[in-house]
């Protein structure tokens, strides 16, 4: 009997691989045979990736990204096609329908190349290098993405979707190419590969930072301002988080009123418009039109993390109900449609449900119709602009014309909130029943890291305790999951089982995401585990040479490529900027690692080191092209004007101090409470104890505050004393303590800010030995 050669060897084992998976995946492909038996298999069955198992029963001989792909490729000659996408790409669908579904396209790429088909939620290094070659070559990029590359790597043509006749053209094109002009290839790929590396990892010479570069930078966005629906001018739009939470900040600490107002436009506008799912809360991930109606439909972890944030910290500002209640509704969202059983959260889900895009979210009025009451009907017909011809495809989006406080002002009845939530529970219910999108069930510990942060930062504000235990079940799923013997991270988890190397954003978002948690529950562990997992970070992503942060980890899988060092902002926040983040809350909380653990050899000098030599590794890009980099811009106001959060530390932290929710009978009289908690060892000067070094506790307006004014505040009886240089006796708080204070509204000239008040406090901290120069902190309560 004739022996097998190693084809019929590989189909067999991948023919066992697939058995093993049966019912765990959904095989996508139109070629099935009499019992329904997939016709094809390719080597992707092998993956955990639920976008690479979409297409491992293509006709197409695909590999995997890694070293196999590549040392075939150089073996047999070949040019090599790389596809980049994701799960939940609409157009990778498309694409995966009309090309790589076709036989007659997998002909030609089976005969004349080597087919690599990658995710691009695991590896966003790799997707960054040949996504900048793209955009470099074509003036835009996209998914899914499609780059032709040499055995090294190097990409000597890319772009995004084609349709199949077209594809197929292009690779005749290709092939002919590779036979009769490979040095003009070869050129094409080298000059190309230069161009991506001085645009991802070239780095100039450390400069000051321009005085005035935010007020600069917002000028600049406040030009290009669209005044009618908010956001950027034209179409598509994004959501743009990384530039909302600068003006956020910037709004927070200066007043600046124009910056509050384009984030109210923009956050109104959204939230009433398609972008936003009405029914169930959470965002799609951008709008094709200029007006955020319609949506791209599918929904990705990280918005609802980046926007759950947005609106919250709107919220803080403004006292907007609107924005806290978008804030909520999202966070339930994600809490129940996007959480893993075990903690953590799936990273996405699909457009398309079936066969169409956006086909589970749209309504007709006779749909309505069907399960409404009249009286309901009629509510949601004029609420959210329901027409008989719709305005997405002959169904309607539902959108709100007009704001909800204005319905409310002109509803007669029982209480506007209560029927419109109880309508809407109802349309969802109903809508549950449809065939839900794909959802991409891997977890992606950068995502996931920056939902625990929002879900941490929320339940403090609002006290919610779900949001709270769902933030810490997460953490521990990573903690206990992804985080191995060495503290080095694995960026996926899927089914119970991790893989991929952490990247730079896992570290950074993660540890972010830690340190949010100690803030929140005071729990000494978490602030021990980002120390911890940070220093990894440090020792794997470090420029050694010129400073700063690789955003890929040292071994690489596949062909060397360069390490990016690029830190402007994409669809998510700047890893670079998140890990200067880690750094500097790092720093503030310092006196709190404990150094029981061998491997913490980082101290609050360190932290201070790295801070300066990243900034100063940055600052030539930063002003060369500012408002690519408003996560970097936030971070280092930060650093130099601090936190402004509603729990700071003094003395790197030596006092914890937080403010409790403010109370009261109405919006113009509040109660405040500030909490100090000490270290042991130190105690902080008591109020009116003035005298040489020492410095009194005060709590004040801060000095642009005009809306507000502080009654007499309460500061409790000193508990101790101390001799000074002339032996009287200075009156000290030697445990923790509370100051207490009122606030009234003054109602002058009322604005966007004035629902909130700019408070300071002024403190030092002393022991034994030595007294830190006072500590202002600032709040907006």
């Amino acid at each position: 009997m004739k022996d097998s050669g190693p084809a019929e060897q590989l189909e067999l084992r991948l023919r066992q691989i697939e058995a093993d998976k049966s019912g765990s995946y959904d095989p996508r492909t139109e070629h099935l045979d009499d019992q329904g038996n997939t016709i094809f298999i390719n080597r992707l069955i092998l993956e955990d990736s639920p976008y690479l198992l979409q297409h491992a029963h293509n006709p197409v001989d695909w590999y995997a990204w890694g070293n196999e792909a590549f040392e075939t490729a150089s073996a047999e000659n070949k040019p090599i096609f790389l596809s980049i996408g994701y799960s939940t790409c609409h157009w990778c669908h498309v694409m995966e329908v009309e090309s790589f579904d076709n036989v007659e396209v997998a002909k030609v790429l089976n005969k004349d190349f080597i087919s690599i088909k990658m995710d691009r939620e695991q590896y966003p290094d790799i997707d960054e290098i040949y996504m900048t070659g793209v955009q470099l070559m074509s003036g835009q990029g996209g998914w899914p993405m499609s780059n032709f590359l040499l055995a090294n790597g190097k990409a000597f043509f890319g772009a995004t979707y084609f349709p199949a006749a077209s594809f197929i053209h292009l690779l005749h094109q290709i092939a002919d190419s590779w036979q009769n002009k490979y040095r003009e290839l070869e050129s094409s790929a080298v000059k190309l590969s230069q161009s991506i590396d001085r645009l991802l990892s070239d780095r100039k010479a450390a400069v000051s930072l321009d005085s005035t570069i935010i007020e600069d930078t917002l000028q600049t966005l406040f030009q290009r301002e669209d005044r009618s629906f908010g956001g950027l001018a034209g179409a598509p739009k994004f959501p743009q988080e990384p530039l909302i939470l600068l003006l956020l900040d910037w709004a927070g600490r200066t007043r600046d009123l124009n910056a509050i107002g384009f984030v109210e436009r923009v956050l109104d506008n959204m939230a009433r418009g398609g972008i936003y799912d009405q029914v169930a809360g959470g965002f799609h991930r951008y709008s094709v039109d200029a007006q955020w109606l319609v949506p791209h439909f599918e929904k990705m972890l990280y918005n609802q993390s980046q926007l759950g944030l947005v609106y919250l910290e709107a919220f803080q500002l403004t006292r907007n109900s609107f924005f806290s209640r978008i804030c909520a509704q999202t966070l339930n969202y994600v809490v129940a449609e996007l959480q893993l059983p075990e903690g953590g959260f799936y990273s996405a889900t699909d457009a398309d449900s079936e066969g169409t895009e956006g086909v589970f979210f749209v309504w007709t009025i006779e749909q309505l119709e069907a399960v409404l009451e009249r009286s309901e009907l009629e509510f949601v017909v004029s609420v959210y602009g329901l027409t008989q011809s719709g305005n997405f495809e002959g169904s309607n989006i539902l959108y709100l014309k007009k704001s909800l406080d204005q319905y409310a002002s002109e509803f007669e009845g029982s209480d506007f909130y209560d029927q419109l939530d109880r309508i809407l529970n109802k349309i969802y219910k109903v809508r549950e029943q449809r065939i839900h999108p794909l959802r991409d069930d891997k977890l992606i510990v950068a995502w996931t890291g920056a939902m625990i942060t929002t879900l941490a930062k929320a339940a403090y504000e609002f006290e919610n305790e779900s949001w709270l235990q769902a933030a810490e079940q997460a953490a521990e799923l990573v903690c206990s999951q992804n985080i191995d013997d060495s503290g080095q991270l694995h960026r996926i988890y899927l089914a119970g089982t991790v893989s991929i190397a952490g990247q730079l954003e896992d570290y950074a978002n993660f540890s972010q995401a830690l340190l949010t948690l100690f803030d929140v529950t005071g729990k000494s562990d978490y602030l021990q585990q980002a120390a911890q997992l940070m220093q990894t970070a440090l020792v794997e992503f470090w420029d050694d040479g010129q400073g700063g942060f690789f955003l890929s980890p040292k071994q690489q899988i596949g062909p060397p490529l360069i390490r990016s060092r690029n830190a402007s902002d994409g669809a998510t926040l700047s890893p670079v900027a998140t890990a200067l983040q880690c750094l500097v809350m790092l720093r503030h909380r310092s006196a709190r690692i404990a150094v029981k653990d061998e491997r913490l050899t980082f101290s609050e000098l360190t932290y201070r080191e790295k801070i300066d030599a990243c900034i100063d590794s940055l600052s030539a890009n930063i002003n060369d092209n500012p408002l690519s980099h408003p996560s970097l811009l936030r971070v280092i106001a930060t650093h130099q004007q601090g936190e402004g959060s509603l729990i700071q530390y003094a003395g790197n932290g030596i006092a914890r101090v937080s403010v409790g929710k403010a109370e009261g009978k109405n919006e113009s009289l509040k109660k405040i409470e500030i909490h100090i908690a000490l270290q042991a060892g130190w105690h902080v000067t008591a109020a009116q104890a003035t005298s040489g070094n020492f410095v009194a506790i005060e709590l004040k307006l801060s000095e642009h505050e005009t809306h507000w004014r502080i009654r007499q505040p309460h500061y409790p009886t000193a508990n101790a004393n101390l001799k000074d240089a002339d032996g009287g006796d200075i009156a000290i708080y030697e445990s923790d303590f509370s100051v207490e204070a009122e606030i009234e509204h003054t109602d002058l000239s009322a604005d966007q800010l004035s629902a909130t008040a700019a408070i300071e406090l002024r403190l030092q901290l002393c022991n034994a030995e030595t007294c830190l120069l006072p500590t202002i902190l600032k709040f907006r309560i």
